[in-house]
């Protein structure tokens, strides 16, 4: 079995070559590596028999390097370099970074979240692109723990184990309605809330359906459910242009109101507020450009 580099030669013996070899003095390089004399004599010593060549040999105005050690010099020097390297904190310089993010994002944050950042990454990074994935459960922890997902953001269930998570802001629900409802008068109450019938989503990769479906289910309340779709993003145009009712995120119902020209009601019972926060995986948690892209997105939407 062959030996152990580290039973052969250390990173001080290269050091300490490279200190002789740019002063041809051992004197003057030992002062350099705060070794004493006897000291370099005995690490040169070691060295000589390291790589089985005399190195230096002495001359009057100081040490001569043998044709060897002039070959060994820049071997040392780049393995030094690489060593020197690895121990360096990476960097990512967005202005001049070119890569790919992806993002595992709900319908509902594409809508309410996407344009910001977009933008305010195409000012800060031009070169960076955004790619938005819908994984779900399984296949969504995966693509995190591999490196195929790097940042999902939202309302999400998402089991913890391996995962980093901040939250960004507690946010609250909201119910909307077409402007003209006739059921409808200044206020949704809950007479209305039980009585009309329910737009809800359950295709979305976040905690909304389960939550929503069990307090229209529930006892309590024993709302009825009309329609069921597959995105969030469809229950505007429906609920403009019928007398269904939805109760969902209030970012999300504020963006309606101005694309689909729907009111946005207070529930007429109290609703569990609910976490919108942002998740990486623990492997990645000091990557320099998803640190930098959880930045960005704390900046913006944190509050």
């Amino acid at each position: 079995m062959p030996k152990r580099l580290s039973h052969q030669v250390d990173l001080n013996l290269l050091e300490l070559f490279l200190a002789i070899y740019g002063s041809r003095n051992l004197t003057a390089a030992g002062k350099e590596l705060g070794l004493s004399q006897p000291a370099m004599s005995r690490a040169l010593t070691r060295l000589r028999h390291a790589y089985g060549d005399r190195l230096f040999i002495r001359q009057p105005h100081g040490l001569l390097p043998t044709p060897f050690a002039d070959r060994l010099s820049e071997s040392v020097h780049q393995a030094l370099d690489i060593v020197r390297g690895t121990l360096q904190t990476p960097m990512f310089s967005p202005a001049t970074e070119k890569r790919v993010f992806t993002l595992a994002m709900s319908d509902i944050s594409e809508q309410v979240f996407l344009p910001g950042l977009a933008d305010r990454v195409a000012a800060l990074a031009p070169g960076v692109q955004l790619r938005t994935s819908q994984l779900q459960g399984k296949a969504l922890r995966e693509a995190m723990a591999d490196g195929g997902v790097d940042l999902a953001m939202g309302h999400l269930r998402l089991e913890p184990e391996g995962l980093q998570s901040d939250r960004l802001f507690t946010a609250r629900y909201a119910c909307i309605a077409r402007q003209d409802h006739p059921a409808i008068r200044g206020k949704l109450t809950m007479a209305n809330f039980r009585q009309l019938g329910h737009v809800v989503s359950t295709g979305s990769i976040t905690g909304h359906a389960h939550v929503l479906e069990g307090i229209l289910a529930s006892k309590k309340v024993g709302a009825a459910v009309a329609l069921r779709v597959g995105h969030f993003l469809s229950i505007g145009r429906i609920v403009a242009q019928t007398d269904y009712i939805a109760t969902i995120p209030r970012t999300l119902a504020a963006t309606f109101e101005y694309a689909w020209g729907v009111k946005m009601y207070e529930p007429p019972m109290r609703l569990p507020p609910y976490d919108v926060s942002q998740f990486w995986h623990e492997r990645f948690a000091r990557e320099p450009g998803r640190v930098w892209l959880r930045s960005v997105v704390r900046e913006l939407f944190a509050r």
